[in-house]
């Protein structure tokens, strides 16, 4: 437990606190349902949340819940800020910093490698070491526009009390580069709960749910919004996008992001035609490309030993920065990533503490580093846009060794 002047930060009690979460999320337009009070109920009940007391009454709270990150063929364990609320009374305190940084280092000591958080903005989370991830493609598109013939047979409707079964789906998905799983099923359960208007149409296979699409939105012509797409292969995407596609007679606009197995726009027929025609108003046709999330290395070591470079190896010095270790001064453990690490790349990398002299040097920031492990952008770009610095020759060789675009593919 810490204490300034009167904030206390401290963790996050179901019984006595939950209450206090719930006028916050009233007091800043986040809730305005019984649905999703009742999704509170549920989602606070999962992972760790920190606290900050004015007064003995909780003014903010960080919530952290564990999944995994995929870099290359690793799943990493991942700690995801899932839920940064703040008060009307305690804005311009640094408090929502405080406990994100403080939730970081309970993830870092228990062996967490990466952090991820949906933003609600950019800069404010680079300050505790975060870098912007990579974008995604979100489409707007008339269903009757889908470019596949599919015969399907009677989908099964899905409601919430199917949690369990869509969940399951859900974390069998194909494992790109970059993919995020949250592991709790209730986690999944209160985001569905939080919409009343959400339903789900799914197919079995050997009478075990296999492939399906949560979907909210009640007009009778849409829009609707895709919230959810689980399918174990390809052949059961297309299902999904033909069953998308059945809804088309009545249905005359949904949203919805793009797979990292597809290039949507290639199944839309003239997708641009579409959007000059519909590109304003409630039944919209569009395409937009954005960032949303941003992330962070806990652990060099842990994630660069998921990196496999095929080429001739690289080997470099290593020096990182890191902004958390000047928040952490009532945190014994985990003190940050900076230093400085001998970094070996090829077919088995990996980083250990230490300066041999002759090597290369990489002079970065945490959040330029998790950027380029993860692909979003070339280290010769990350030279001009981020705090990153390393003579021509090396960004050269880390440009051909960090290719590949990470995809998340799960809101959080």
């Amino acid at each position: 437990m810490s204490q300034q002047a009167d904030v206390v930060v401290r963790d996050f009690a179901l019984s006595s606190d939950l209450a206090a979460i719930k006028k916050i999320w009233r007091e800043i337009g986040w809730s305005d349902s019984a649905s999703v009070e009742a999704g509170l109920e549920i989602s606070y009940a999962v992972g760790h949340t920190s606290v900050a007391t004015i007064r003995g009454e909780v003014e903010c709270a960080v919530q952290t819940v564990p999944g995994h990150m995929c870099l290359h063929q690793s799943d990493l364990p991942l700690c995801v800020v899932a839920a940064v609320t703040t008060s009307r009374v305690a804005r311009g305190l640094s408090l929502a910093q405080k406990l994100t940084v403080r939730e970081l280092a309970i993830a870092a000591d228990r062996g967490d490698a990466v952090a991820a958080l949906g933003m609600f903005d950019q800069g404010f989370y680079d300050k505790v070491g975060f870098g912007t991830g990579a974008y995604h493609n979100e489409f707007a598109f008339d269903p009757a526009t889908l470019a596949v013939a599919r015969e399907l047979s009677t989908p099964r409707r899905l409601a919430v009390a199917d949690f369990a079964e869509m969940h399951q789906v859900l974390i069998a998905r194909p494992r790109n580069h970059g993919a995020v799983t949250i592991t709790s099923a209730e986690f999944f359960r209160a985001d569905i709960a939080m919409k009343e208007d959400g339903f789900g149409l799914g197919f079995a296979t050997d009478n075990c749910l296999s492939h399906f699409v949560w979907i909210t939105g009640k007009a009778a012509h849409g829009p609707y919004r895709v919230e959810w797409l689980g399918y174990q292969n390809g052949e059961q995407l297309l299902d999904l996008l033909a069953l998308l596609k059945s809804l088309s007679d009545q249905l005359y606009s949904v949203r919805m992001m793009e797979p990292p197995e597809i290039q949507l726009q290639s199944l839309l027929r003239r997708p641009f035609r579409s959007q000059a025609i519909a590109n304003e108003g409630k039944f919209l046709a569009e395409q937009e490309a954005y960032a949303w999330y941003q992330l962070r290395i806990l652990d060099v070591a842990q994630c660069m030993a998921a990196v496999v470079w095929p080429g001739a190896p690289l080997r470099f010095q290593l020096a990182l920065h890191d902004p958390v270790q000047a928040l952490l001064v009532d945190h014994s453990g985990w003190q940050g990533v900076q230093g400085d690490y001998v970094i070996e790349l090829g077919a088995t990398s990996s980083a250990r503490r230490g300066v041999e002299t002759g090597l290369p040097v990489l002079d970065c920031s945490v959040g330029a580093l998790s950027r380029l492990l993860w692909g979003v952008t070339p280290a010769s770009s990350l030279r001009l846009t981020d705090d990153m610095r390393a003579d021509e020759k090396l960004l050269s060789k880390l440009d051909r060794v960090f290719t590949e675009r990470p995809h998340p593919f799960w809101d959080f």
